[in-house]
């Protein structure tokens, strides 16, 4: 947090600790009146050069050499006291500047010192000293406002060295290059070596004036006001042609200017008010050390969000595996995408893909409050721990308005018409802020949500997408937009793995009852094939005697035997024949292939038939008939006969599940087969219906639960009904089974046989 720099005790207690160091100072002197004593000064070097300017030269250098040691000196050993690395920099360049200055003022032109030495020398050294120095503003602006992380011997010996290197390049090594020509004057090399020592100047200059607050305005303008005759001093020693010329003079006073300036600068840093200077830099360290504290904090809240969302993805990545049935799975996605600890999306709605329609449909939607019906939370954590996938929970979900209002939706699988479809086609993530810029089909789709701003992000395997997540953002918050549509991404391709898994076990599933069904077929193809042949061995071995032995059991039927009892046995003799030859037939019929007669069929008459044949034995049975028939039935075209045998078949079924009586209901009116015009026959009892474990057998052949009966006349009847393009169905009614038929009115010509 950005703390008053009243807080520090710097501020309020530094007056007497300036006034104490002002007390062993002399005081400040207004500006006109340091600008008054410069002019006499100024004027009698003038006067000094042009009389002798070696005496000038001498004098300049001298004060400066001397101001460079007083620089090295304050600065040194305030370096405990006042903890800048700017004053300690300057300190230590100025004493290895000072040192080549020295140098170059006793080889200069006219000095005798070393008479073998020429110009060119003593002006090589000015460019070293004025390399190291322009160095020393450099690397002090650069550290300006920085710890003393260094050692301050490091720095005193990293220019000193810098310092003996430079001069032992030009003696005794002789490696550097020419910068004088007697009689000619400068060379390229000096002028462009001056050149870049005022670029360099000038960079230091511009780091002071960026960090300015770490300066304060009287140091500040010093120093500046220091480096800008600095840079004057550099461009005049460009002009000159002999080291006496009129050029060379303003250099040597622009220096002397320069260091003066800085010496004024050190004192006034370290001596004058040091605790000032100590102030501004513990200032200036709070002001970084608030925006370091800002910046972490920053990023401390954006840890902890990405940490709840990727532990959001985890724990929803552990949920997903809790269920592999894609109802449920479906409300578990959406219902983890709404929660507060999950997603946290205002809503979440599902919408899938029909693709022969180009269509996307709504399939479910949930808001925060269904997400609870789903995800309850813990009363000890105040999170969810364990879903509940059962029906009530799916139920109330899919009663909420906020699905009723989105399964009503239907968007048009065009990109340009909905932003929905757009990202379904694509395959790509679109965040929607302003809903009122969206095509007629996405205005639509957000007005009749009402959605402010949403996302959709697609949900799609390698081969195609098959839907797609919409989530309610309510508003865009332009800070933490992104993380929220990174998770979206992250958790849609969660869904689309986990909703990829069910639909693949789905599959599985179908492929295994297909399977399923299809090794029934071939058990039942191959228990027909050995029908066949027994049937053949059957009627063979069976109908001859068969037939003996009935017409003559008629015979002693119609005799007048004189004896009731062996009228009796002649009577049963000759009904278990007609029997035996109901059951041969009835194996000749089911192992034999049938040809279907086409012909136009009266139901109406042939139900009546049917009835009337099983009259008798249904009354002797004491059960009662019930009818529920559109009159009149429509004329059907089909198999008469076999048609009449089907309707036997269920009536002798039903009557054989109620041996002690009960009602039979048959019902007949029109219905739809396949998208045309169909009837429906149905046949009812009340014999307390068929086990479910067995539901699935009853049209297998030779299963039966009935003690005499064979198990082949509804398989015989399944197999009419299907050569007739229609189909039968068993239920389980409250009393009782019902079998369904449904015929078509005029069934394919090509399909019949």
């Amino acid at each position: 947090m950005p703390r008053d720099p009243a807080q520090f005790p710097y501020r309020s207690d530094s007056a007497a600790p300036e006034a104490l160091s002002a007390s062993f100072l002399p005081p400040h002197r207004p500006f006109w009146l340091l600008l008054l004593l410069a002019l006499p000064a100024g004027i009698g070097l003038l006067l000094i050069a042009r009389t002798n300017y070696l005496l000038f030269h001498i004098l300049v250098e001298l004060f400066s050499i001397v101001l460079a040691a007083a620089v090295f000196t304050i600065g040194w050993n305030a370096r405990r006291m006042v903890q800048s690395p700017l004053f300690l920099i300057l300190a230590s360049g100025f004493l290895a500047t000072g040192l080549i200055d020295l140098l170059h003022t006793l080889t200069f032109k006219g000095m005798g010192v070393f008479p073998l030495v020429g110009s060119n020398v003593s002006i090589q050294l000015w460019i070293v000293a004025r390399l190291v120095e322009a160095a020393t503003f450099l690397t002090a602006a650069l550290r300006l406002g920085k710890p003393l992380r260094f050692s301050p011997w490091l720095w005193l010996w990293s220019f000193g060295g810098a310092a003996l290197l430079l001069t032992l390049s030009i003696w005794p090594m002789q490696v550097f290059p020419q910068c004088f020509v007697e009689g000619e004057g400068l060379t390229s090399f000096k002028i462009a070596c001056e050149y870049l020592i005022s670029v360099v100047l000038a960079a230091a200059a511009f780091l002071l004036w960026q960090r300015w607050e770490h300066l304060g305005t009287r140091l500040g303008g010093m120093l500046m006001a220091a480096l800008i005759f600095n840079i004057a001093s550099e461009l005049s020693f460009t002009l000159y042609l002999d080291p006496y010329a009129t050029s060379n003079f303003v250099g040597h006073a622009f220096k002397l200017v320069t260091v003066i300036l800085v010496y004024r600068a050190l004192v006034e840093g370290t001596l004058r008010t040091p605790y000032g200077t100590l102030f501004r830099e513990l200032t200036a360290l709070n002001r970084n050390l608030d925006a370091e504290l800002q910046r972490r904090e920053s990023s401390e809240t954006q840890l902890r969000a990405a940490n709840l969302e990727f532990s959001a993805l985890y724990r929803s990545s552990q949920m997903l595996h809790s269920t592999l049935r894609l109802d449920a799975l479906t409300h578990l996605i959406l219902s983890m995408a709404a929660a507060p600890d999950g997603g946290g999306f205002r809503r979440a709605m599902l919408f899938t893909v029909n693709v022969r329609t180009g269509v996307l449909q709504g399939m479910l939607g949930v808001d925060r409050d269904s997400a609870a019906q789903v995800l309850p939370r813990e009363a000890t954590t105040g999170v969810w721990d364990t879903p509940r996938l059962d029906a009530a929970a799916c139920a109330a979900q899919r009663e909420a308005v906020v699905n009723l209002a989105v399964v009503k939706q239907r968007l048009n699988l065009v990109v340009d018409d909905n932003a929905v479809a757009q990202s379904c086609l694509e395959r790509r993530l679109i965040l929607v802020d302003s809903p009122a810029t969206e095509p007629p089909g996405g205005l639509a789709f957000a007005r009749n949500l009402q959605l402010n701003a949403y996302a959709c992000a697609p949900l799609s395997n390698r081969e195609e997408p098959f839907g797609v997540l919409v989530v309610d953002l309510e508003q865009v918050d332009e800070t933490s937009i992104t993380e929220r549509l990174r998770f979206l991404e992250l958790f849609a391709r969660q869904a689309t793995a986990a909703l990829e898994n069910a639909r693949l076990l789905h599959r599985l599933e179908a492929a295994h009852r297909e399977l399923r069904e299809v090794q029934e077929q071939l058990i039942q193809g191959e228990k027909l094939a050995v029908l066949g042949e027994m049937a053949a061995q059957v009627a063979h071995e069976l109908r001859n005697p068969l037939v003996s032995v009935g017409g003559f059991a008629q015979r002693l039927v119609k005799l007048d035997l004189g004896n009731e009892r062996a009228a009796e046995y002649a009577a049963i003799i000759a009904r278990e024949v007609r029997r035996l030859e109901e059951m041969l037939g009835n194996i000749l019929a089911f192992s034999k292939k049938q040809l279907v007669c086409l012909e136009s069929c009266d139901l109406n008459g042939l139900l009546a038939e049917s009835l009337e044949l099983e009259a008798d034995v249904r009354q002797s049975a004491g059960i009662s008939l019930a009818l529920d028939i559109v009159v009149p039935l429509p004329e059907i075209v089909g198999d008469c006969r076999q048609l009449r045998q089907v309707l036997l078949n269920l009536l002798a079924n039903a009557r054989q599940a109620m041996p002690k009586g009960g009602t039979l209901t048959l019902r007949a009116g029109y219905c739809a087969l396949r998208g045309e015009e169909a009837v429906a026959i149905e046949v009812e009892d009340t014999g307390g219906g068929i086990p479910s474990e067995i539901m699935r057998n009853i049209f297998n052949p030779f299963f039966s639960t009935h003690p005499k009966g064979t198990g082949l006349g509804l398989s015989i009847s399944h197999r009419i009904v299907e050569q007739h393009h229609g189909e039968i169905e068993v239920l389980n009614g409250i009393d009782g089974a019902c079998f369904i038929v449904r015929l078509p009115l005029r069934p394919p010509q090509s399909g019949m046989r």
